[in-house]
């Protein structure tokens, strides 16, 4: 009774049974042996529990660098475009949580990363909330690097340059 009000709510029954059977009813080496089946659940609980994590920063990090990419390519190609110098917070918040949603990935946390990079990128928050490009000259050259950081990310340039190299 004491090993089904102590482990009950950890393990199933029938797992407590097995191991009282196991352990030839003795209740000092049942308890331990059951201390060592809860460590061992919680540590595959904590591995599962990071990768998920890591696999939703994967997903997240991805949409984030796609919309680099995207943008950083356009300034680059049309440099003299001003359009391509400023970016809709809606439509950046409605393309986000599109991407979002078909990935499974954080809104939140997507929205905010990609905050980060255009700032980092040189664009500055304006005060309607839209994204402007601060530099009336292009940096052309921070930009290059933005790109080039970006795509040496990609999978697909990753594995090209590992078949080329080999």
């Amino acid at each position: 009774m004491d090993l089904f009000e102590y482990f009950g709510t950890k393990l199933e029954k029938t797992t407590i049974l097995q191991t009282w059977k196991n352990c030839n009813q003795i209740l000092v080496d049942t308890r331990c042996k059951l201390i060592d089946i809860c460590a061992t659940s919680d540590l595959n609980e904590l591995n599962v529990l990071k990768q998920k994590n890591i696999f939703n920063w994967l997903k997240e990090s991805k949409i984030n660098r796609e919309m680099c990419l995207h943008i950083l390519w356009n300034i680059l190609k049309y440099p003299k475009h001003i359009k391509y110098r400023q970016i809709h917070k809606q439509a950046l918040y409605n393309y986000l949580s599109k991407k979002c949603h078909t990935l499974g990935a954080d809104f939140k946390q997507v929205f905010t990363g990609m905050e980060g990079e255009l700032q980092y990128i040189g664009f500055k928050k304006g005060y309607d909330n839209n994204w402007y490009y601060q530099y009336h000259r292009i940096q052309l050259l921070h930009l290059w690097k933005c790109y080039q950081s970006a795509i040496s990310l990609q999978p697909m340039y990753f594995c090209m340059c590992l078949f080329c190299c080999c």
